[in-house]
């Protein structure tokens, strides 16, 4: 069974540490994620390599910690998370250099928060990507937690997002998951969900110290599940070489063989989405040539309300655990399934055709 055919692994994607604008140790951050059940964490501090030139990249604990960097233009736009690279782009160039660049490299990089629109404090600009001719990324945050979280704040609402911030998780942009659509189009393009977890630290009416969006909250939200190959443990508990984990799980992502979750209202683990033909079973992120009868089938751990869509329209939907959908269409196949009113999973796509 394709449930039983892959070793599911959890993690976070986008964190700062004290290395640019976070509050915490990387170090004292793996230890938090540990204790929530996470399985890897991928820093992306601002501009900067230097937590892996120290030496601070591999196992934290159970914890897989992988080091990269979140790159930007001359005018602060065009955010870029950068992996699998042993130095940083010169500095001042635009997105399509660094972009390249990074591919060049042989590395793994992510347009963050794409669609980033906000106006409630001069102090926190959006950051939206606008350079949308670039060629040769590797994936886009289609659900970025705190640019949701900022989006959402007004001068009324402000204290109430500070002390019931998981609530204010509701969906990613729309405007994002269109452009996802059309991009699958042509060429496999992963999603995946971002924290962007700083643990910022403020005071009210200039002196009640509050943390905003602490790293042990921000750990139980937008969470990016992973499909491995193999375990990242050996049969007697060890974990694997650093270098060997990090290449599986690069492996997954670069496939798209993986989900995002709001683990806030609901634990995702479990959920797969495939589609079978008559000779071969295609999990999330397969690119299947044209062919008939193929069976779509989502399998989710929780009751929700399930949407099937193809190139972003609504295909069937129902309530409960399990959808069985026949098509010989080509299209961008994807799921989302809906708790509380709220976005809970989003599959990357099965595309069918050439």
């Amino acid at each position: 069974m394709v449930a039983e055919s892959f070793h599911e692994v959890v993690g976070a994607i986008h964190l700062h540490s004290d290395f640019s604008d976070g509050s915490l140790s990387i170090p004292e951050i793996a230890q938090i994620a540990e204790n929530k059940n996470l399985d890897y964490l991928m820093f992306s501090d601002h501009n900067t390599l230097e937590p892996k030139r120290q030496g601070l990249e591999g196992w934290h604990g159970s914890v897989l910690v992988i080091i990269g960097c979140e790159i930007n233009d001359p005018d602060d736009r065009n955010h870029y998370l950068a992996f699998r690279i042993d130095r940083e782009p010169e500095k001042g160039l635009g997105a399509k250099a660094y972009v390249r660049w990074i591919r060049e490299m042989g590395g793994f990089g992510v347009i963050a928060h794409p669609a980033e629109k906000r106006a409630f404090s001069d102090a926190y600009p959006p950051y939206p990507w606008t350079d949308w001719d670039v060629e040769g990324f590797d994936g886009i945050e289609i659900w970025n937690q705190l640019s949701e979280w900022l989006e959402g704040v007004t001068l009324r609402n402000f204290l109430w997002r500070i002390w019931h911030p998981l609530r204010s998780i509701r969906f990613p942009v729309w405007e994002t998951l269109e452009r996802w659509d059309q991009f699958n189009r042509s060429r496999r393009i992963v999603g995946v969900g971002g924290i962007d977890v700083h643990g910022f630290h403020i005071k009210l009416f200039g002196f009640i110290p509050v943390e905003i969006y602490p790293y042990k909250v921000q750990f139980r939200s937008i969470r990016t599940h992973l499909l491995l190959h193999k375990p990242l443990y050996t049969a007697d508990r060890r974990p694997l070489l650093f270098e060997e984990a990090e290449k599986d799980i690069f492996e997954a992502l670069s496939h798209g063989r993986c989900f995002i979750s709001n683990a806030s209202i609901g634990n995702g683990k479990g959920f797969r989405f495939w589609a079978e033909g008559k000779h071969e079973t295609f999990i999330m992120g397969s690119r299947i040539p044209e062919q008939g009868g193929l069976v779509f089938r989502v399998r989710s751990p929780l009751s929700g309300l399930i949407r099937l869509l193809k190139d972003g329209r609504e295909i069937q939907r129902k309530k409960g655990n399990t959808i069985d959908h026949r098509s010989e269409k080509e299209g961008v196949y994807r799921v989302e399934i809906f708790r509380k009113r709220r976005g809970w999973i989003y599959s990357n796509p099965i595309v069918v055709g050439k």
